[in-house]
């Protein structure tokens, strides 16, 4: 029992890291979209990404091969359903305001829950419900301090829609890791679902990437460009799908709260950006609703578990 707690209590800090990691990513990816187009940059990343997950891979596990029926559902997940989360996100995003973005990606947690219900992967409890209703409020109050609700009116329909799109593909990603994939290891589901994005990108963007001006890009460009493939493609992407495996995916989902918050802090620290009482408000909100989620899920796990034992 004290094992278990030890792996559930890892765990938790390898999905702190993730936030980490994305929040510090909306910092640093402001720097090479300057230079890059959407385009260039994300197919560039995914294939960093894929890279680092098959060194991970190569090094951890001898056996990388796959059955004909892994590889139909490795193409739905990397391109019937990640492929379209980044690219429904990277246009909406370009048609809507930050704030918006991060208020409707924050529902993540919602639509996890609300499909891992349905499918019998989570029980369904109240209290964890509570609590992504609090950890989402959180992020509403963290992000709208950089502007109005006004944010959300017609001119920013079509974009809103796409995040919403995007939203919920990053739902049915996570999900989907924990359906097909019950007896594969998170490196390999990451590695062959990022080579299949990689591979989508590098076909649609093809000309873009012939026609780019990659020697003219600065070293500022290239560092926002490898930090985003090789921590936020590559490791976050192993340790989110190892989450969703050993936690369940609405309670890793619920973590999806903490990177805007986590990028206010790294603004403070690295641009001088100010935080106001409302974003700290909005972060003891995001915590305590992980906090309550987390708790309700080690007791229910504790009372099946002695349930067997009996």
């Amino acid at each position: 029992m004290k094992t278990d707690n030890h792996k559930t209590v890892a765990m938790e800090i390898m999905l702190l890291l993730v936030a980490v990691i994305w929040g510090l990513n909306y910092v640093i990816v402001k720097i090479s979209l300057k230079e890059m187009d959407p385009l260039i940059f994300n197919t560039a990343r995914f294939a960093i990404g894929a890279l680092v997950c098959w060194l991970i891979l190569l090094i951890r596990e001898r056996d990388y091969r796959l059955t004909a029926d892994e590889i139909k559902k490795i193409l739905i997940l990397g391109i019937g359903v990640h492929a379209l989360n980044q690219v429904t996100f990277v246009y909406g995003v370009a048609r809507t305001t930050a704030a918006t973005a991060s208020i409707i990606l924050a529902t993540t947690p919602a639509w996890v829950s609300l499909f891992a219900s349905g499918l019998k992967l989570d029980q369904y409890n109240p209290k964890i419900f509570i609590g992504i209703i609090l950890s989402f409020l959180g992020t509403v109050f963290v992000v709208l301090n950089f502007g109005s609700v006004s944010v959300f009116s017609a001119g920013f329909l079509q974009g809103n829609i796409l995040i919403l799109l995007a939203t919920i593909f990053w739902s049915l990603y996570t999900i989907l890791v924990r359906l097909f994939f019950a007896d594969m290891s998170a490196a390999k589901i990451t590695a062959y679902s990022l080579t299949s994005t990689a591979l989508f990108f590098a076909f649609i963007s093809l000309p873009k990437l012939l026609a780019a001006p990659w020697s003219e890009f600065s070293p500022q460009a290239w560092l926002g460009m490898l930090y985003s493939g090789i921590f936020v493609f590559g490791i976050s992407y192993v340790l989110w799908n190892s989450g969703i495996k050993a936690v369940g995916p609405t309670r890793t989902s619920v973590y999806a709260n903490l990177p805007p918050f986590v990028s206010i802090l790294f603004g403070r620290l690295l641009l001088g950006e100010r935080i106001g009482l409302l974003q700290v408000f909005g972060g003891i909100l995001i915590l305590l609703g992980l906090n309550i989620v987390n708790r309700v899920k080690i007791s229910l796990v504790a009372a099946e578990s002695s349930h067997q034992i009996g």
